[in-house]
C-alpha cells in the first residue's frame, strides 16, 4: 500500500493533520468515525486504483494528531473544521465521504453547504436522536483502559477489527492483517516509559457522542439535494431497520446501497466493495467523465 503525504493545516480551532493520496481532479475528502484516524481510509483509497481522484483524509478534532479543544464537539464545529480545511487545501467542490460520526458530519455539511460539494456518500449512520446509544458508548469509554504496557497488549497482537459478522461472498475481503495492525497502531501514542495510550482525547470522545446523539438531523437528511449515496452495513446494528425505512421514505432521492453481511466498520470490512460503489456514484455525478 502506498504511503500518503502528510499535510499540516493551521485552522481556526488549531493545527490539523491531513493525509493526501495523489490523484486527479476533482478531489475527494474523507471523514473517519468516532475514535478513528485518517489512516482508516487507506484501504478504500488504495482500492480506488490508479484512476482515483486526489484523496484527502482528516484527523478530526479530538482525534489523532489534530487539535483537541476542551469544548466544541457539536456537528457544526466539525463542519466548520471541514470547510476551513478545504479552504486551506484549495479544494473546490470535492466529493465528500464520511463513515459513522464522520458520515453525520458529511450529511450536515452537504445539506447546509451544497454549493461546496460535488457529491456526498454517507456510510452507516442515521439522523435520529438516540439516547441509549450515547449512554452505552460513554459507559464503554469509562471502562476503556487509559494506557497499556506496550503496543502488542493494546491492539491484541493483530489489530483486527471486531466489528461485524461473517461476510457474504459479494463483500470484498478485509485488508491484510499487517494493514489493520498499522491502522490500529496509528490510533496510539507512545509514552516516555514505553507504554501506550490513545491519541484521541477520551473526554472529547464523550462530549462528541453525547452532543451529537442528543439531537436529530432529520431536517438535514431531507434537505440533501446534491448527488447523495447512502451505504448501510447489512449486519450493522448502528442503523435500526425502522430508522432505515424512515430514511428511505423521507428522502427517496438518496441512492441506497446495502452491503449484505457487513458490520458497521465498512471501510475496514469491505474497502474494495466500498471503493467500487464510490467510483460508480462519482461517475454518475453531473459533469463527471
Amino acid at each position: 500500500m502506498s504511503s500518503p503525504a502528510v499535510r499540516w493545516l493551521d485552522l481556526p480551532a488549531g493545527r490539523f493533520r491531513c493525509l493526501a493520496w495523489a490523484g486527479g481532479k476533482p478531489g475527494a475528502i474523507f471523514l473517519h468515525g468516532l475514535t478513528g484516524v485518517a489512516e482508516v481510509w487507506g484501504p478504500t483509497v488504495e482500492a480506488l486504483g490508479d484512476g482515483r481522484p486526489e484523496c484527502l483524509a482528516l484527523d478530526q478534532r479530538g482525534h489523532g494528531h489534530s487539535a483537541k479543544p476542551r469544548t466544541g464537539y457539536a456537528v457544526g464545529d466539525f463542519v466548520g473544521d471541514l470547510l476551513a480545511a478545504m479552504d486551506a487545501l484549495g479544494l473546490e467542490q470535492p466529493h465528500l465521504v464520511g463513515h459513522s460520526m464522520g458520515a453525520r458530519v458529511a450529511m450536515v455539511a452537504a445539506a447546509r453547504y451544497p454549493e461546496r460539494f460535488r457529491s456526498v456518500a454517507i456510510v452507516d449512520i442515521g439522523p435520529e436522536e438516540w439516547k441509549a446509544n450515547h449512554v452505552q458508548t460513554v459507559a464503554a469509554f469509562e471502562r476503556m483502559p487509559v494506557s497499556w504496557p506496550d503496543v502488542e497488549t493494546a491492539i491484541g497482537g493483530s489489530g483486527r477489527t471486531r466489528d461485524g459478522g461473517s461476510l457474504d461472498a459479494e463483500v470484498a475481503a478485509r485488508p491484510a492483517a499487517e494493514v489493520l495492525r498499522g491502522i490500529a497502531t496509528a490510533r496510539l501514542r507512545t509514552l516516555p516509559d514505553g507504554s501506550v495510550t490513545w491519541l484521541a482525547d477520551r473526554e472529547a470522545l464523550k462530549q462528541t457522542v453525547v452532543t451529537q446523539r442528543s439531537r436529530n438531523y432529520w431536517r438535514e437528511w431531507e434537505r440533501l439535494r446534491i448527488p447523495a449515496l447512502y451505504v448501510r452495513g447489512g449486519a450493522s446494528t448502528e442503523v435500526r431497520p425502522a430508522v432505515a425505512a424512515r430514511m428511505q421514505a423521507r428522502n427517496p432521492a438518496v441512492d441506497w446501497v446495502e452491503f449484505a453481511g457487513a458490520g458497521h466498520n465498512v471501510p475496514l470490512i469491505a474497502p474494495g466493495l466500498l471503493a467500487e460503489t464510490l467510483s460508480r456514484h462519482w461517475r454518475q455525478c453531473p459533469g463527471s467523465s
